[in-house]
């Protein structure tokens, strides 16, 4: 995330204030970026199309409003929304993390610009036109998950909104990349208060307003494992699933005891990201 004294880091010879700053930034992002289309709004910001001036590469833009950051992070005298810091530290650690490029404040606002990946699409558009697919090809896309979930916990970094919406696919390879870090955490807490998408909190927030990071993650691994293998995922709102036991009837018996496992009400007991891997199913 480092940046040199041109990209708007103050030196102690060269200090400058909150206002230069910015306007700094904007004089930067506009000499370097181009703002094409707007693609989608999130929960936490709005998604551009853009071009990069230069080579004229294709980018992705999120503006992500002030009023949506619940976390700054200090990065060399500057404050960082968590967002930020926390994708750029996860690309760091996983080639699986979709690449961030650059940051940039604004006054209402700040800007995170990432790279495109051509032919990707979200896991939940690809969910939705080919259903459930093959136990195979689920193997190797949460394999790619699991392992970059490993890579991000080794890094101290806990996603904390694992779903299809969060996660690209290649149609044709199957390769992945993860995305949307703005509800991330450091790893190695007790959560007590949520973040993300309440469909995807494991049932132990609900009964006593608790979460570690891996049974956590395990848990939204396996609801992605889920939506992949049987085309559902439906819950009660208190983290109760409603698992379709017709679907799994063409599920190998090991597949079925692999999800029983990671759907363990007890989060001590939840089988880990380890174990998964070491089962042998992907």
């Amino acid at each position: 995330m480092s940046r040199n004294s041109e990209s708007g880091y103050s030196s102690d010879e060269n200090i400058v204030s909150p206002q230069e700053q910015i306007a700094c930034d904007q004089r930067r992002f506009a000499k370097k970026y181009e703002v094409e289309a707007e693609m989608m709004r999130s929960a936490n910001g709005i998604i551009y199309t853009g071009v990069e001036h230069a080579s004229r590469q294709q980018v992705v833009i999120k503006q992500i409003p002030r009023g949506k950051i619940s976390e700054f992070k200090q990065v060399q005298e500057r404050s960082v929304p968590g967002e930020i810091y926390y994708h750029f530290k996860a690309a760091q650690a996983s080639n699986t993390v979709v690449r961030p490029l650059d940051w940039y404040e604004r006054r209402s606002s700040f800007v995170l610009v990432m790279e495109k990946l051509d032919g990707f699409v979200d896991l939940f558009e690809f969910s939705k036109k080919h259903g459930a697919i093959n136990e195979e090809a689920a193997s190797v896309i949460i394999s790619q998950l699991v392992t970059c979930c490993m890579e991000l916990s080794n890094a101290g970094i806990c996603h904390r909104d694992i779903k299809d919406e969060n996660i690209l696919i290649n149609p044709e390879t199957l390769e992945i990349r993860l995305i949307d870090f703005g509800c991330a955490s450091r790893e190695g807490i007790c959560y007590t208060t949520a973040r993300g998408t309440p469909a995807y909190w494991p049932v132990e927030f609900f009964t006593n307003r608790q979460l570690s990071a891996e049974p956590l993650t395990v848990w939204s691994i396996g609801a992605v494992m889920y939506i992949l293998l049987t085309g559902n995922w439906e819950t009660d709102g208190n983290g109760q699933i409603y698992r379709n036991f017709l679907a799994e009837r063409s599920l190998n018996p090991f597949t079925i005891s692999l999800l029983d496992r990671i759907f363990c009400e007890d989060p001590l007991c939840r089988i880990t990201m380890d174990e998964i891997i070491a089962s042998g199913w992907c």
